[in-house]
């Protein structure tokens, strides 16, 4: 059932089941009948959820449970273990951003212009997925019905088209809408290899910006805040909720990176404060978006005229550098492995001169 395209497929394959088990009075099988809606994915095809089941997602959350805690793990081990996790998440992605960064993809076909799109707007594994749709629906999908205005298609498999249901796509030529029923793109981000297949019995030779997703683009991290768009007047009070949350990432990452730099941090407070006074005459009126003033360059770099003196020491103190407690320690011990060499070289002369006494007093004693 999770395989079914549409809704009419599932009420087709739901009948099959139960008329080949027998089922009719099933009464489990009923109730679950009556939800269907709110398990199967043929009736929800409308949201995005990257074809991630329910299932999965509790799998994935368990599979990461067990990794980092055992039944006798205390509250500060799972934390911990929870956090490596997270760090060497975050590690990998910064590496895939480097490697985005700093290699070029090279398309399978590289006279193609689709693909050539493709490779420099989305992301490696992105990518991947769209090259394998992009040469699934070139050659293994045919079109079995045009109409006469090429608005509508009728997509199926090349091979076995009596074991399959042909997908419906329709185009509108008036601002390039394309249209499957298998949903793909509104569940997943990117467009199905039904949909290529049209484009290509089209002659369209670039993909429509309307389906180039910026969270799937190379640079998604560096341009996620130029590219928000507010949700307009009407919406829910959700939409105040999503500004506020891209404006505090905006402006924690420009303070992160103005954080230590003198004249950065003086830049974006002046910055800020002319962004406070504009916004003020905006809200009661007083300005329109063809008298914005920036004040923030003459307030960029306040440079001070008085320079901080020359650090001197007092009269008697030396100049040079102030040494450390290991530094001091060392020098010690250095000294006192020569005072210690020096009472040995002492010692040991001493000891010789009472070894020779003692043998001229011993050979003394054997003369007489």
């Amino acid at each position: 059932m999770s395989k079914c395209d549409s809704e009419v497929e599932f009420e087709r394959s739901w009948n099959e089941m139960i008329l080949e088990g027998n089922l009719q009075t099933h009464e489990w099988l009923g109730d679950l009948y009556k939800i269907r809606s709110k398990w199967s994915t043929a009736f929800n095809k409308e949201y995005f959820s990257m074809g991630i089941l329910s299932t999965q997602r509790s799998e994935c959350t368990n599979n990461v449970c067990h990794g980092i805690s055992k039944p006798t793990s205390s509250i500060t081990e799972c934390f911990l273990g929870l956090e490596k996790i997270i760090t060497n998440w975050r590690r990998n992605e910064q590496d895939e951003d480097h490697k985005c960064r700093q290699s070029e993809i090279v398309p399978v076909i590289r006279s193609s212009s689709i693909l050539k799109q493709a490779a420099r707007f989305y992301s490696r594994k992105l990518y991947s997925f769209f090259e394998e749709e992009f040469l699934h629906g070139v050659g293994g999908m045919s079109i079995d019905f045009v109409s006469n205005d090429s608005s509508k298609f009728l997509v199926n498999y090349t091979e076995n088209k009596d074991q399959s249901n042909p997908w419906v796509v329709h185009f509108d030529s008036t601002d390039c809408t394309i249209q499957c029923t298998c949903k793909k793109f509104e569940t997943m981000g990117l467009l199905c290899c039904h949909s290529m297949r049209v484009l290509r019995q089209l002659d369209i030779v670039k993909i429509p910006e309307k389906y180039l997703m910026l969270r799937w683009s190379a640079k998604a991290r560096k341009s996620v805040y130029s590219g928000y768009v507010g949700l307009g007047k009407g919406t829910d009070c959700g939409s105040g909720f999503i500004f506020r949350n891209h404006i505090s990432r905006f402006a924690y990452q420009i303070s992160t990176r103005a954080q230590g730099n003198e004249l950065a941090e003086q830049y974006m407070l002046g910055a800020m404060k002319d962004m406070a006074e504009n916004i003020d005459l905006l809200v009661e009126g007083k300005m329109t978006n063809s008298n914005f003033i920036c004040k923030s360059k003459s307030r960029a770099a306040p440079v001070s005229a008085f320079k901080d003196p020359q650090k001197r020491r007092p009269k008697g103190i030396s100049n040079a550098r102030l040494k450390g407690y290991w530094e001091k320690k060392k020098q010690k011990s250095k000294y006192n492995f020569a005072l210690d060499a020096l009472l040995l070289r002492y010692y040991c002369a001493f000891t010789a001169l009472l070894l020779r006494f003692y043998c001229a007093f011993t050979a003394l004693l054997l003369r007489f």
